[in-house]
């Protein structure tokens, strides 16, 4: 990693305010105060990256400065092209340029290396323009103004307005455009974050929790959508009364997850847009600038920040960008400079490439977002598949003669099925476990006869089968008992991508072509979040016969399990079959039999795992059109009862009260058999299995409790139990985010606050917890509870309590070489950076301020000589 600092890239010592590489890399543009006017000015990059460039009088470093604007220039971003940039400032105004062929056009300025002149002028606004954003495929641009409004312009026909989006109470200082061009994301000083559906503007979620208790207010909000669309990361946000980036969760606008560390007002953020990955896992990067003069860069496959630049620039970060390589990101800042970190692809990931990418978004949202006319410009080079072609043409004509339009022939999903291989006269009806009936309806294919049969129905209506002109459905019901919704279907395996381009697909399909659960249904559980895990039973045995019926396991797949698929001499068979998800055609793309009956299933897009009542387990590496077994048929010590999929590991638990756990990539065991039957009790079930970071499991169960297995001890470790009594006694503290992963207990009614045992109860348990949570060798929560140790000390514990947690963390102060029995860290954390927090706790309590000056005098006297280089 680099850090280069450029002093000739300036505005006259001038604030600026905004920054935006080119997407060639070749250039970056910058906005702010001029003069005595606003001030765009196009700078050549290779003089930044390049040392010898920078050197070379004959290569210009400024390529054209524009002091067109009569105001202060508040945001430059240039299109997704690289054909226009756009500049919006104080003067209400939206300039848009253009690369002019003639030298010296209506560019003002001395600078001519370039011309950029105006080509349009957008007015519409009636305060100060703060940021701007143009589409994925430069459609549309937005801008956002302290007149509370974004205005979405036509980029095809400037200066033609589409729509003005109203909503917002307070100045709106930041806009972001969803990459797959769904959503609009936008944030004001009204505490809000708004996501804006592009389809017909309208509002579609407005986030306010992590902004309410916010106080002052910043310059800007820039916020920024990942590469993937999964997320938004918002700007001026607090957590537990610390300024943070606020990360937004796509489609359920969950607010559980931020980037902390900053100590000022978070005030920009950017998502490299690139897909990366590292360490064989995909990932995004992102940077955050805040008021603090602080610049972090954070991996999303990483829990802490990958680099914290600290005093980068004299005042706040108002800006960034990233270079389309994504190894260069520019800042710029109101103390008027400009800084550039060069990243490597071993530090930061390598991209996915445009194709890699594109088939990424496909298999997420069912489209590519590409340009959706670059698969008509491919050209065909090898002549035996321009003559395949012509001859699958040739036949599919001779087979389907509805279809005239030469054009439909190019669609997959009619190609591969021009005629239903089941009868279109019959569909399933099945019955749940719990007595309800479902109808599975069946594809029914587009016949010319069916065309002739419609007459003048409306397309896609609702009364395609009610019109009294028509005669009776000669549909029938076939009522089938071995289809059965299983209640042991796993909700822990990891969530699969929203698939927002499909869905909106699907909803415009007729009912009869899509098997399975309505859209409506799944959507409506994504927006209610992950439900709470089944109660699911440890020691009885599932009933023979029960299976999952249709599992969705990704954007174009999805498993369906059949028990008594079929009959033999042999036995009775059962039928795994992979089926395309947003296809008409019901053949499985592939198939599989299992001599017993499937009783659990676990899988996500890329696994298919299922246990039968042999008590075998079968696991299979799901890929495009087809499934690789990943683990030999396994014998259990008793059934499954449970199977839990998160990532590349697999848990299951059996009949016998017995956790074991598989690394399914590696096709190895990561956790042998562990009884913990001794842990039930009458009535008692699993209700969640996980593995933590350190590879030690974990089991919540439905009484409340929860236990990690701590392999260093060989035992089952107490991590929490709501009906513990002196938990209940102390008032129940308060877990922190990480404990939130075991079960949720109803927290009970606190103790009085003057009882004789309540604080020597919380004591005890604060204690156990802190004990638990350093044998099971988890630093994070060892440093909460720590704290949380001392906080109720210093409320109501004695002077000698506080002293041994103090001295433990200061350590020797008063000799030249360190004792081998003290060490300076503690699970990787250092001791003297939770005596300063613990420093923090104790100079809130005017009583203990004699001990916070004796131990913040020894940690200053300590840290003296680091701080003079000795």
């Amino acid at each position: 990693m680099k850090l280069l600092k450029p002093s000739w890239v300036n505005h006259d010592d001038k604030p600026i305010f905004s920054v935006d590489i080119h997407p060639t890399g070749k250039r970056f543009a910058t906005g702010g105060q001029g003069g005595d006017s606003g001030r765009v000015v196009v700078w050549n990059l290779n003089s930044v990256l390049y040392e010898n460039v920078e050197l070379d009088p004959n290569v210009p470093k400024m390529l054209c400065q524009m002091d067109n604007h009569l105001a202060c220039v508040n945001c430059v971003r240039w299109s997704n092209a690289g054909r226009y940039l756009a500049s919006g400032g104080d003067d209400r105004l939206v300039m848009v340029w253009g690369l002019s062929v003639v030298a010296g056009g209506a560019s003002l300025g001395k600078h001519k290396a370039e011309t950029w002149r105006c080509i349009a002028t957008l007015r519409g606004h009636a305060g100060d323009v703060l940021d701007l954003a143009w589409s994925p495929l430069d459609k549309w641009l937005a801008s956002c103004s302290v007149d509370n409004t974004i205005i979405i312009w036509n980029a095809e026909k400037f200066p033609e307005m589409v729509c003005v989006l109203n909503g917002h109470t307070g100045l709106v200082k930041g806009v972001a455009w969803d990459p797959v061009g769904k959503y609009l994301a936008s944030q004001s000083d009204d505490k809000s974050l708004r996501v804006w559906k592009t389809a017909d503007w309208a509002p579609e979620a407005v986030i306010t929790e992590p902004f309410d208790e916010c106080g002052g207010t910043t310059h800007v909000l820039r916020l920024s959508w990942s590469p993937d669309g999964q997320y938004v990361v918002s700007a001026h946000a607090l957590n537990g009364g610390g300024p943070t980036a606020q990360v937004v969760e796509r489609d359920t606008w969950r607010c559980d997850k931020d980037f902390v560390g900053h100590r000022k007002a978070v005030t920009c953020a950017r998502f490299n847009n690139n897909i990366l990955v590292k360490e064989g896992k995909k990932c995004c990067c992102a940077a955050v600038g805040a008021r603090d003069r602080a610049l972090s860069i954070w991996l999303t496959s990483l829990k802490r920040p990958l680099v914290v630049v600290h005093d980068l620039f004299a005042d706040s970060v108002l800006d960034l960008s990233w270079s389309a390589d994504g190894l260069n990101l520019l800042a710029c800042s109101s103390d008027g400079t400009v800084a550039c970190i060069q990243f490597t692809n071993k530090e930061i990931g390598t991209p996915l490439t445009v194709d890699e990418k594109n088939s990424f978004y496909e298999k997420i949202y069912g489209k590519c977002l590409a340009n959706d006319s670059a698969m008509s410009n491919l050209l065909v080079e090898c002549p035996e598949i321009l003559l395949a072609r012509e001859q699958s043409d040739s036949r599919r004509d001779s087979r389907d003669t509805s279809f005239s339009d030469k054009s439909q022939q190019s669609k997959p999903a009619l190609a591969a099925s021009p005629v239903s291989a089941r009868p279109v006269d019959r569909q399933i009806e099945t019955r749940t476990s719990d007595g309800k009936r479902r109808i599975t309806p069946v594809f029914i294919p587009f016949t010319a006869v069916a065309s002739e049969s419609l007459g003048s129905i409306p397309s896609g209506g609702e009364n395609c089968f009610s019109t009294s002109s028509q005669s009776k459905s000669r549909i029938r019901v076939e009522k089938r008992d071995d289809i059965v919704i299983h209640p042991n279907v796993s909700n822990h395996a990891t969530p699969l991508p929203p698939n927002n381009g499909l869905d909106q697909r699907l909803r415009k399909r007729s009912a009869p072509s899509l098997p399975g659960p309505k859209i409506e249904e799944v959507a409506a559980k994504r927006s209610a979040g992950a439900p709470p895990a089944p109660s699911v039973p440890a020691l009885p045995a599932p009933a023979l016969g029960q299976a999952g019926p249709v599992v969705r396991a990704a954007g174009h797949l999805r498993l369906q399990v059949i028990n008594k698929a079929c009959n033999t001499l042999y036995g009775t068979l059962s039928r795994l079959q992979l089926l395309q998800n947003n296809s008409a055609s019901t053949d499985p793309i592939w198939e599989t039999y299992l001599g017993s009956p499937v009783t659990c299933i676990a899988c996500d897009a890329r696994y298919a795992c299922v246990s039968c009542a042999d008590g075998t387990l079968h696991a299979w590496r799901l890929h495009r059109a087809t499934a690789k077994r990943v683990l030999p048929p396994i014998a259990l010590m008793s059934q499954a009862s449970k199977l839990t999929l998160t990532g590349d590991i697999l848990a299951a638990v059996t009949t016998g009260a017995e956790l074991a756990i598989w690394d399914l990539a590696e096709a190895s065991c990561l956790v042998k058999p562990l009884c913990f039957r001794g842990l039930l009790a009458q009535g008692v079930s699993v209700t969640n299995c996980s593995l933590l970071e350190d590879g030690n499991p974990m089991i919540a169960l439905s009484n409340g409790k929860s236990y990690i297995y701590c392999r260093k001890l060989y035992a089952w470790v107490v991590w929490a139990d709501c009906r513990d009594p002196v938990w209940r006694a102390s008032g129940g503290p308060p877990a922190p985010r990480a404990l939130r992963l075991a079960a949720r207990p109803r927290r009970p009614a606190p103790a009085p606050a003057h009882s004789n045992y309540s604080a020597e109860a919380a004591r005890s348990w604060l204690e156990a917890q802190l004990a638990s949570c350093y044998h099971l060798r988890l630093a994070r929560d060892y440093r909460h509870w720590l704290t949380a140790l001392f906080t109720h000390l210093t409320n109501h514990g004695n002077e000698d309590q506080l002293r041994a947690i103090l001295d433990d963390m200061l350590g020797p102060s008063h000799c030249t070489s360190t004792p081998k029995k003290w060490q300076s860290t503690v699970l990787g954390i250092k001791k003297h950076d939770i005596l300063e927090s613990m420093l923090s706790v104790l100079v809130r309590q005017l009583r203990w301020q004699r001990l916070y000056s004796e131990y913040s005098d020894q940690l200053t006297a300590l840290k003296a000589p680091l701080l003079n280089g000795h």
